[in-house]
């Protein structure tokens, strides 16, 4: 157990916390001794391990788990051909390369073999920005996103030490973004790139809402991702055409649609084409759900990372206290039923913890004994319900969160033990996935 963290939190709720990490930890030693961890949670696991290493009793048992998982995934990508299409930071390539970079830091095995994967995914990331520049092709918003498109890429990719070829390689992911901002004409009107439209709507319900296509504000699918990324491009010395234009049309037009509700900032998570032609957004339209993925939470917290790395004190002043503000709310009023990250409280409690790491300003973390408790009562909800109808895992529609042995880390366990671990630990870095860090 750890009996000390950065954060100052009651031994009682430090006590649950620390037991349900271990719990997570134990079923992982189990399935792997009994040889049936699933394969497609790998990532996730191999990211627990190297995040949580510090707090781990049997360093040698899970640093051999760690290992055999990366055996088994160079197996796969040497003998299965990698998919060039499948390289997100959250679910493809991208991921493996993160997973695999936190393990070579935490445990110092498979240094070249990060590296291997890290140069893989730059060429295949170039390639992909390459063909989207290509000819006149409609967005799709997994072209760019943070979860399987371009702009969690760079974000990642600009953590890395690179040759002089390499970093004028890596301006084609941010040609590629900062193309997405120019105007092309869609019946009759000028809109940005960014535009998706009906034709390039995932869902059937989405098609039918927005007949003439939306624009996307939440942080795992939305624009605010390539506009971190870009900024963050911008901040380590890199320059290309269009790009300070770019940043800060982007900016500017979540400053457009954003409104205060009992003084709390909105933005939304769709908004229809027809709507962004006004110029204006009404209450009505604004997200009210405070989660990761759409939330007003995490795109005030991103605006506030654009600002600090743009040099806007005034900005970054700004959405630092429309930040806090939500925070600071009754936890009634995110109107959640989750306790994982996507969706639930667990996102809360990540953009408390890598707040606070960004500047140590306390009244981020104002409530977070509150926050960790709500998460494990909703963990313990979610899994006596499921426990009683065994059928909903196996329903696709199925969104009940945090099933115990759901290792996923946006809508599992394992996600909730990691943001239990960034109340322990101020060096974990899956908030890089989130862009929150």
């Amino acid at each position: 157990m750890v009996d000390k963290s950065y954060i100052e939190i009651p031994g009682d709720i430090k006590y649950k916390m620390n037991d349900f990490i271990k719990e997570i930890y134990s079923i992982i030693e189990k399935q792997y001794d009994e040889e049936i961890l699933n394969p497609k949670y790998y990532n996730d696991i191999l990211l627990l391990i190297s995040e949580g290493f510090f707090m781990i009793e049997d360093k040698v048992k899970f640093e051999k788990i760690g290992y055999d998982i990366c055996k088994a995934i160079k197996y796969n990508l040497e003998n299965s051909m990698v998919n060039k299409d499948h390289i997100g930071m959250i679910s493809g390539l991208g991921y493996t390369c993160f997973a695999v970079r936190r393990y070579n830091k935490s445990t110092g095995n498979l240094e070249n073999f990060s590296k291997s994967l890290n140069k893989v995914l730059l060429e295949f990331a170039i390639s992909k920005a390459k063909s989207f520049m290509e000819g006149n092709y409609q967005t799709t918003m997994t072209d760019y996103d943070i979860i399987l498109g371009l702009s969690g890429c760079l974000y990642y990719l600009l953590d890395l030490p690179w040759e002089d070829e390499e970093k004028e390689d890596l301006k084609y992911l941010a040609k590629y973004l900062i193309n997405l901002t120019n105007d092309y004409s869609y019946k009759g009107n000028s809109v940005m790139r960014y535009h998706i439209t009906r034709e390039k709507q995932f869902r059937d319900d989405e098609k039918e809402r927005f007949k003439n296509g939306n624009l996307n504000f939440g942080l795992s699918h939305g624009m605010i991702g390539p506009l971190i990324a870009l900024s963050k491009f911008s901040k380590l010395g890199y320059d290309v055409e269009g790009l300070d234009e770019s940043i800060n049309k982007l900016f500017s037009v979540y400053e457009q649609f954003k409104v205060y509700i009992d003084n709390i900032a909105y933005w939304p998570g769709q908004l229809p084409l027809e709507v962004y032609l006004t110029g204006r957004c009404s209450e009505t339209l604004g997200y009210k759900i405070s989660s990761w993925c759409y939330g007003n939470i995490s795109i005030a917290r991103g605006l506030q990372k654009v600002a600090h790395n743009m040099g806007w004190p005034d900005k970054e002043k700004l959405y630092k206290n429309d930040l806090i503000n939500i925070l600071n709310q009754p936890l009634d009023k995110f109107y959640l039923k989750s306790p994982a990250v996507c969706h639930g409280y667990s996102s809360i409690l990540s953009l408390r913890t890598f707040s606070y790491i960004s500047d140590k300003d306390k009244r981020y973390i104002k409530n977070i004994e509150e926050n960790m408790n709500k998460i494990l009562e909703v963990f313990k909800e979610n899994n006596e319900y499921i426990n009683e109808h065994k059928e909903v895992l196996e329903d696709k529609d199925n969104n009940i969160e945090g099933y115990i042995e759901d290792f996923s880390l946006l809508q599992g366990s394992l996600g909730i033990a990691l943001a239990f671990l960034s109340v322990l630990s101020e060096h974990v870095k899956y908030g890089r996935l989130l862009l929150i860090d």
